[in-house]
């Protein structure tokens, strides 16, 4: 296969995934409560994340909302979030009033757990982390300080889809943790999420929050909300079935994709550490990651050109996927941030987050593109393919 200039087919739309879809189209294309297609993909979910009660939604960032929303978090709750990630890590959080606190990244982009407790007061509720780029977090320090503060731990393992720490699958670690299913994701539905707890109370809150009636009043048992059953809290998040009927038959290849990704990892990983100049973001020894991307690191000082210029030549030469991640980024200067009151009538404009320079996120930011994570049969010709670009314009842009 000649794959200088190509792209990537993700997700692969097999002969499966069109059965399943027309199957889906003739059994409901509306379904009311936990049945059905939900029942399939969200047990299968469960057992192959170990987590004890999780719902599909419409999107990641209506999983991070049912997250922040069952949490109960609040009008004037601090909650400490990562400075480098993708904005809808956080941006559910304006509509509950909560108050942002940014934590800087360490040198591989994840929340740096230092400056975590470094923010730590007495309105703090909760700690929100990112497994950026399917690269785990140091959970083993996070839960430490979160166990410690008596604060929540939420995850937002969008990019990290079958990563482990320590042997223990991501998402599962945590108060709750939350998942997008969008079309560029290991696991896909095209548009949709997930949102998972071992809590009851929490989980029957976000049922509440984006179901109504036959679910709500089956699932919701709690004291205090089964009176909300019927009307639930007037929103309806529901993953659309024929979404959950194109993830479902994935969910049968996922461990064997996660293998074939795993070895494009590794062999890229071999390659692009003998180039001089060149690293993939540092792993943690307990991490085995999902391989959402490749983060590679770029040495400025070891080039004549910088990095604009030298994946802008990568990409003309044929590496196409080559990337500068844009929006995922230091997100604290992001408008939304600093001058929430102009958009959401729960801040006065006293409220703001300051325009902080987070150095390591700066720096991490500046510093890296990222590739595809290749698998199926054709992946050995884009690693053959996208290690000779990658040299050839290491050397020709060698100091």
């Amino acid at each position: 296969m000649n794959t200088q200039y190509s792209k990537f087919s993700h997700p692969k739309i097999s002969n499966e995934i069109k059965s399943s879809v027309q199957s889906q189209l003739l059994e409901d294309i509306s379904i009311y409560d936990n049945g059905g297609i939900y029942e399939r993909l969200e047990g299968e979910f469960k057992r192959k994340f170990d987590v004890e009660n999780a719902i599909a939604v419409n999107s990641g960032t209506t999983a991070l909302f049912s997250m922040f929303y069952g949490a109960g978090i609040a009008h004037g709750d601090e909650v400490i979030v990562p400075s480098y990630t993708f904005f809808a890590t956080c941006s559910p959080l304006h509509q509950l009033g909560a108050e942002l606190k940014f934590a800087d990244c360490g040198d591989n982009g994840n929340v740096d757990p230092k400056a975590v407790e470094a923010l730590i007061t007495s309105k703090t509720k909760a700690v929100v982390v990112t497994h950026m780029w399917g690269i785990p977090c140091d959970m083993d320090a996070l839960i430490n300080i979160c166990k410690r503060h008596n604060l929540l731990l939420l995850e937002d393992s969008s990019h990290a889809h079958g990563a482990t720490w320590d042997g223990k699958m991501i998402g599962s670690f945590s108060d709750g943790s939350a998942w997008s299913f969008q079309g560029k994701k290991i696991l896909t539905s095209g548009e949709g999420g997930f949102f998972a707890t071992k809590h009851r109370r929490m989980y029957e809150r976000a049922v509440l929050v984006g179901h109504f009636n036959k679910r709500a009043k089956k699932e919701v048992h709690d004291e205090d909300l089964k009176d909300f059953a019927i009307t639930g809290t007037g929103l309806n998040l529901r993953m659309h079935p024929l979404g959950a009927a194109v993830v479902m038959p994935q969910m049968a290849h996922f461990e064997q994709m996660m293998e074939e990704k795993r070895e494009t990892a590794m062999l890229m990983k071999k390659g692009i550490e003998a180039i001089d100049g060149l690293k993939v973001a540092r792993i943690p020894d307990k991490a085995n990651p999902a391989w959402y991307a490749l983060p590679v690191m770029f040495d400025e000082t070891k080039f004549t050109v910088n990095l604009h210029d030298f994946v802008k030549k990568l990409n003309e030469l044929g590496a196409v996927e080559a990337d500068i991640p844009g929006s995922t980024c230091p997100i604290n200067g992001y408008f939304l941030f600093h001058s929430p009151h102009k958009i959401s009538q729960e801040y006065s404009d006293k409220v703001r987050v300051e325009k902080h320079n987070f150095e390591n996120a700066i720096k991490f930011h500046n510093s890296m593109f990222k590739l595809d994570v290749w698998y199926g049969e054709e992946r050995y010709a884009f690693i053959d393919n996208y290690l000779s670009i990658i040299n050839s314009v290491a050397e020709l842009y060698r100091k």
